[in-house]
């Protein structure tokens, strides 16, 4: 960030294809400013989408992408919305530009408005500290880093391996993925090495779930209810649609 301006960048590296997206948006009230995709792979191109210029860049604003960028395609869509999850999480350090009073008035928001939606805000009861005081320390320029990976290997004569990390700013956790020559999952294992609270790591348990489903046709909103929708992990089923994906990008290649 610099001065009032929030800068928001997201990069996707591929065997298909590296693009990005960058959002610049006002720190007080996130309205879009400037919009750019960016191929780096040939046909190297620079565009900007001036219909997100004034937009809000937060919650729900699904519609409003999808209006301004949808003739573009389902992938620029996913940079963009990935970006947009990267300004929102910023917001945990601007907490003062944003016009709360406090670290527990900004708290408070999230309780409410989260509430039910992860095993962590499914928990508050439950939970050994609150989100301010495990985001208890504050950031100036770089706000909030994300990394996903996904890989996927073919072991001869037996199937395949979906491998998917993410690492960011609060979180740290991986997902294997085993799937016969049918993409059919036939052995789930993942681990959380860092989280807000020891009550999110109960969520592993709810990856076996994903063991006998066909990779390439599950939707988003079918992984979530297996892997138990508000009393499962955002990140993880975030992470399993990845692996989704990454199989039907293989598959097409395969085809």
């Amino acid at each position: 960030m610099t001065g009032d301006v929030l800068e928001a960048q997201t990069v996707y590296c591929g065997t298909d294809c590296e693009a990005g997206v960058i959002l610049k948006v006002e720190a007080q009230s996130f309205k879009i400013i400037d919009a750019i995709l960016e191929s780096y792979s040939p046909p190297v191109k620079v565009s900007r989408i001036d219909g997100l210029l004034g937009e809000e860049a937060y919650f729900n604003c699904g519609p409003v992408l999808k209006k301004a960028a949808g003739s573009l395609g389902a992938f620029p869509l996913s940079l963009l919305a990935e970006t947009v999850r990267g300004i929102i999480q910023a917001e945990t350090f601007i907490w003062e530009k944003r016009g709360y009073s406090s670290t527990s008035a900004y708290n408070d928001f999230w309780e409410k408005f989260y509430l039910g939606s992860c095993r962590y805000y499914s928990n508050l009861d439950k939970i050994t500290q609150k989100w301010d005081e495990y985001v208890s320390y504050s950031r100036s320029t770089n706000l909030f880093n994300r990394f996903k990976q996904q890989s996927v290997d073919f072991i001869n004569g037996k199937g395949y391996e979906v491998n998917v990390k993410l690492s960011d700013s609060f979180h740290e956790m991986n997902l294997d993925l085993e799937l016969d020559l049918q993409y059919k999952i036939v052995k789930t294992t993942g681990s959380i090495l860092r989280a807000p609270d020891p009550i999110c790591f109960e969520t592993t348990q709810l990856i076996k779930n994903l063991a006998g489903q066909f990779i390439a046709k599950l939707s988003k909103k079918q992984i979530a209810k297996l892997m138990g929708l508000g009393s499962g992990c955002v990140h993880l089923i975030d992470m399993a649609y990845d692996g989704v994906v990454s199989m039907q990008i293989v598959e097409a290649g395969v085809e």
